[in-house]
């Protein structure tokens, strides 16, 4: 009977598939621990030795997905090993080994993986450091020119709505110096922007403002990932507008426009607090943009409520706009709220708003045609260039560039939501 250990005396046959489900947090994560297996990564759904899956909760859908997933590796490879860890491991360990999962890693114990899968393949690891794995080890898949790097993870903010707050724990901090420390591998793997990410990363100690001044000497630009409105500082809006190395934009989870609703989903502010800081910013920081989060359709939401949303987009007009009809996510305050808006309800309620936001968008779009804007090259193929502009619109320019290299795009147009032009020499 062929084993696993027999497997392993072909270690450089055993291949590794993941699947990132969720946030960019996940993303990092599932990088770190696929990493310190040594195993030849192929693209997921491929056939597989060991399938990596990393989970999300954040709504019921999410979950389906996830059990969808662990199916899906199963058939690609019955005798695989599949190895799930995440939020969703938290709720519903049964239903993923039914699913056929092997392996199932709750979010406290997630650097633990590596070590369960090479058990159950038959070997030992060696120097395997798994309190930094949660992390990220400084080092960036393939060729990529930009990378995430994950400096704080937990949550403490509580909102109704949401069951993650529960599930990755209290909040903590990577260390300063670690931080700095991976983000000087990246720089040195050729990493060119660096995107700092966590589960409530304004709540990064001793602030994100010190932060970033540690890490603006190493090189690469910096990008900042999803941030809680209230965490908007003066102080982090001034370091922004002085540092061109820290790109431009912020994604702020608004959720909605409507105080009453604020109030019900448990958010630490106001919608004139939010307006008042996004104001602040397109005043200060040369090229701001702004991309949001909504849900439509929160329980007792009137249309009163949904159109104090609809005039908070076009007061605040994002340039990317998230919007999500209202999931009852079991274990949560907000499922089991009164007054639940019908389904039909906030479907027609999300489109409008995702009809606003692209609205909004090609507007952004229109009033750069003629014009230059720079972007980082990030991909080339067939003499077309790749990348994002330092407000976070994607870009399709043709012309020579190379991965990696800043360059100017003269605007020509548009196809859906990516600029297109030409590369300037």
């Amino acid at each position: 009977m062929y084993t696993y250990s027999d497997m392993w005396q072909e270690r450089e046959r055993l291949r590794i598939a993941t699947k990132t489900l969720g946030c960019k947090v996940n993303q990092v994560e599932t990088e770190a621990l696929a990493a310190a297996l040594p195993l030849v990564a192929v693209d997921f759904p491929q056939a597989a030795d060991v399938y990596l899956i990393n989970s999300c909760a954040v709504t019921g859908t999410a979950g389906a997905e996830c059990r969808a997933v662990v199916r899906r590796a199963r058939r690609a490879n019955p005798e695989a090993v599949i190895a799930v860890t995440g939020c969703y491991v938290e709720l519903a360990r049964e239903e993923l080994r039914e699913a056929g999962a092997h392996i199932l890693v709750d979010n406290t114990h997630k650097a633990q993986l590596p070590i369960l899968v090479a058990e159950h393949l038959g070997l030992e690891l060696s120097d395997y450091e798994a309190a930094e794995t949660v992390w990220g080890n400084g080092e960036a898949p393939g060729e990529r020119i930009r990378a995430f790097l994950k400096v704080q993870d937990g949550c403490a903010a509580g909102c109704s709505y949401c069951i993650i707050w529960k599930l990755r724990g209290e909040e903590r901090n990577r260390p300063i110096a670690a931080v700095v420390r991976a983000a000087e591998k990246l720089a040195a793997q050729g990493i060119k922007e660096i995107v700092l990410t966590g589960v409530h990363l304004g709540a990064f100690e001793p602030g994100l403002v010190v932060l970033l001044r540690e890490l603006l000497p190493i090189g690469p630009a910096l990008r900042i990932s999803s941030l809680e409105p209230e965490c908007i500082s003066p102080e982090l809006l001034e370091l922004m507008a002085q540092q061109p190395r820290i790109r431009p934009h912020l994604h702020l989870p608004l959720q909605s426009g409507s105080d009453h609703i604020l109030g019900k989903m448990r958010r630490r502010y106001q919608y004139r607090h939010f307006r008042a800081r996004v104001r602040q910013a397109y005043e200060l920081v040369p090229g701001f943009s702004l991309s949001m989060d909504l849900i439509a359709g929160f329980p007792g939401e009137t249309e009163e409520d949904h159109q104090a949303t609809v005039r908070a987009v076009e007061e605040s007009r994002p340039v990317k706009l998230h919007v999500f009809p209202f999931s009852p996510r079991e274990g949560t305050d907000a499922a089991l709220m009164p007054h639940q808006v019908p389904p039909p309800l906030r479907q027609q309620r999300t489109a409008e708003l995702i009809a606003l936001g692209e609205r909004i968008v090609q507007e952004h779009i229109a009033d750069l045609v003629g014009n230059t804007t720079p972007f980082l090259v990030e991909r080339v193929s067939d003499s077309t260039a790749r990348g994002y502009t330092p407000g976070y619109l994607k870009v399709r320019g043709r012309g020579i560039a190379q991965p990696g290299q800043d360059r100017g795009l003269l605007v020509q147009g548009a196809e859906g939501n990516v600029i297109t032009g030409a590369v300037l020499p």
